[in-house]
Parts: C-alpha cells; sequence; structure tokens
C-alpha cells in the first residue's frame, strides 16, 4: 500500500492543468451557473477538453467574493483538483476582481447567452499548488 500512495505522489509531480475558459450563464440577478474548460497534462501528454459544471454564490456575510460550487470535484480523479478550483476562484475573484453581475450588464447580450472569460498561457502546477503563466519559449538566436 505504502508503495502505491508514493507512486501516485511522484505520479502527482508529473501532471499540470490548464484552464481555458469559465462559460457563465445568468438565470437572475444573483444566481450565476456554468463550466469551467480545462486539459490535463501528465508527462507531456495533453488530455483536452475536460468541463466541469459550478454553481457561483455571490458575496454573503460569510465570504467577500464570489465563490464556485462543484457537486463533486473528486470525480476527475485529479490530485490536488480542488486545490486548483480555489486557485482558479482565487485568481478570478480576487486577483482580476471579476464580477459576474458586472460583465453581465456590460454584455449587451441577452441574459440566456452565455458569458466566457478565457485563461492564455495559465497552468496549474500541482506540485507547487499554484497557479501560474505560462513562459514563451526562447528563440534561438543565430550567429553571425
Amino acid at each position: 500500500m505504502s508503495e502505491y500512495l508514493s507512486n501516485s505522489k511522484v505520479m502527482a509531480g508529473f501532471i499540470k492543468i490548464h484552464p481555458h475558459f469559465l462559460m457563465l450563464v445568468s438565470s437572475s440577478d444573483d444566481v450565476f451557473s456554468g463550466s469551467l474548460s480545462f486539459s490535463l497534462e501528465q508527462y507531456g501528454l495533453i488530455l483536452k477538453n475536460f468541463h466541469i459544471s459550478l454553481e457561483l454564490t455571490p458575496p454573503n456575510e460569510h465570504y467577500e467574493h464570489w465563490r464556485f460550487i462543484c457537486d463533486d470535484p473528486g470525480q476527475l480523479n485529479v490530485p490536488s483538483f480542488v486545490i486548483f478550483l480555489k486557485s482558479i476562484e482565487h485568481y478570478i475573484f480576487h486577483t482580476l476582481n471579476f464580477s459576474p453581475q458586472a460583465a453581465a450588464q456590460q454584455d449587451k447580450r441577452s441574459k440566456t447567452q452565455p458569458f466566457h472569460l478565457h485563461f492564455d498561457d495559465m497552468f496549474f502546477d500541482i506540485n507547487e499548488g499554484l497557479l501560474k503563466k505560462e513562459t514563451p519559449p526562447e528563440v534561438a538566436q543565430s550567429k553571425k
């Protein structure tokens, strides 16, 4: 059993989660639902197009910012997935100071049309438990 646990810890070190976008739909002023689209990378192999359904809870007397509610984040069987969700939630609502209500008001489309918030060049490093920006590959300089 301990061999299995140590092997799963080693495997977790080679997993990255790449968020693509958060899609939100408003059903009323304070009620938003949607999905988070992402890919998993393990040992350089990328598995694409995972979606997890989310509900958003507005700020209240206990929480200063919006929060994700996910039925069962363990359903994906991805190490540290809950930490990833908390990290992306923090990035969206604390760092970006994103408000679904403000986005819905600015968007002139119907309330039933989805709103997409895209994440470019980002990944969640399971080893460090951090959301990071991808660094562009260095371009080789030619010698003259």
